[in-house]
């Protein structure tokens, strides 16, 4: 008699259990989005030499040569050696025609990958550099070094943002929200950038000093976006 009466009592709870799983969840689910605009406080630029000659070795030694005092001009000015890195090293067969003729020469380039912790420096860098022999700027690039806590400051507004986009759709419905069961944050991939330039020539020095600055930073925008689930009550 008692086994009937457990066997009945574990039917019953099985039943309710049935009929809760039955039950739908109630729910909204929104994304939050926000953006926090940040001054870049450092750049990358790619700077390089190019050479060229009909004899390969002379053409690689002028390339050489050119690259010591590019290097020596960095360290002139303040940049530390682990900030330099040598991208790009070539030399190769070109040509070209010459009065119908076609002539055969040797270009050596090489590139080096900079990075400028004082961008205020940028200019007065980049004239040294082209004074020292550089004659190729491919590429700028400016960064946020502390990028982390502009990252975390975007993601805690982005969830702000989804707690109170739930909060105006729950109330258009009569409704409140519960506790969040579910979040996930949404890469973002659209923080890095870079402006290309190539083969840029700059005025003197003093030329460049009357007329201000050549370049602009601008701003760095570092966004988020999150999607959370609430609870409909």
């Amino acid at each position: 008699m008692k086994l009937t009466k457990i066997a009945v009592a574990i039917a019953m709870f099985a039943g309710l259990a049935a009929a809760e799983e039955k039950t739908p969840s109630k729910f909204v689910r929104v994304i939050g989005t926000s953006e926090v605009r940040v001054v870049p406080d450092r750049a990358v630029i790619e700077v390089g030499v190019e050479k060229q000659d009909p004899r390969a070795s002379l053409a690689k030694h002028a390339e050489d040569a050119a690259a010591r005092k590019i290097l020596a001009a960095l360290r002139a000015n303040g940049i530390d050696e682990k900030d330099v890195q040598t991208t790009y090293l070539s030399l190769q067969q070109q040509s070209s025609y010459v009065k119908k003729q076609r002539v055969y020469y040797f270009v050596a380039s090489q590139t080096m990958s900079v990075t400028v912790r004082d961008i205020s420096k940028l200019d007065t860098l980049l004239e040294a550099l082209v004074r020292a022999g550089g004659n190729r700027i491919d590429s700028i690039e400016y960064e946020v070094s502390d990028l982390r806590k502009y990252r975390d400051q975007a993601r805690d507004l982005a969830v702000k943002a989804a707690r109170e986009k739930a909060e105006a759709l729950a109330k258009a419905l009569g409704q409140d929200i519960g506790r969040a069961q579910q979040v996930e944050e949404v890469p973002d991939l659209s923080y890095r950038y870079a402006n290309p330039t190539s083969n840029v020539f700059y005025e003197s020095a003093e030329r460049a000093k009357a007329a201000g600055p050549s370049l602009a930073a601008g701003q760095k925008t570092i966004s988020a976006s999150v999607t959370v689930q609430f609870d409909l009550n």
